[in-house]
């Protein structure tokens, strides 16, 4: 079995559906954040699954990195926060590819049961983004809510435009990532270069 660990249904939502006609994969969404991955993880590891992939959208580090684009561990840096300044991640990008705040926790837990790991991530925004501190706020939390959204709009109307490039770049994003996930179980046994391991690639960072 191989179990794919999501933050997010939306992140989900493509893959699931493309999944159906791959058989022995089963699909979960964790919630923002390494608690509650590492939460998850520690639960699905029991299930003794020939692999777990941590999956969904990552920000770009590298000015190279279009939205859409896939990146896999080792090349993912985990944070607790959502980056959001383009200063901070031209800093983070130093040395890393890509930032998200779940894939190194669900790979600690595979690493302490020998289970085989791989993070595979599809960029959402690119290195020169920024997002207003308003849109960073309702996104905190993973999900917004409609009547948030629509208060934010009333309050600063200048937010749709960013709520439109958001959904326009994650729906891209998802795309893409259920793509190149159905790609890579379709090629099991896991091509060379997938950088598959037990739990080995993904870093952390506590900002």
């Amino acid at each position: 079995m191989i179990i794919v660990v999501f933050a997010l249904e939306r992140e989900a939502a493509p893959f699931r559906r493309a999944a159906r006609a791959l058989p022995g994969v089963s699909i979960h969404v964790s919630g923002v954040g390494r608690g509650a991955a590492r939460e998850v993880a520690s639960r699905l590891v029991g299930e003794r699954p020939s692999l777990v992939i941590a999956a969904g959208f990552c920000g770009a580090l590298k000015p190279s990195l279009c939205v859409g684009d896939v990146v896999k561990s080792p090349h993912i840096l985990t944070v607790d926060h959502l980056v959001t300044d383009p200063a901070e991640k031209c800093r983070l990008g130093e040395f890393h590819d890509a930032v998200d705040m779940e894939s190194a926790a669900v790979e600690a837990v595979c690493a302490e049961s020998g289970v085989r790991f791989v993070a595979v991530r599809a960029v959402s925004d690119t290195a020169d983004t920024a997002l207003s501190p308003e849109l960073v706020r309702l996104l905190s939390g993973g999900n917004v809510s409609v009547w948030k959204a629509c208060g934010a709009l009333v309050r600063k109307p200048s937010l749709l435009g960013e709520f439109l490039r958001l959904g326009r770049d994650t729906k891209l994003a998802a795309r893409n990532l259920a793509d190149a996930l159905v790609g890579m179980i379709n090629a099991q046994p896991p091509a060379e270069g997938w950088g598959l391991g037990v739990g080995t690639g993904v870093k952390q960072q506590r900002c």
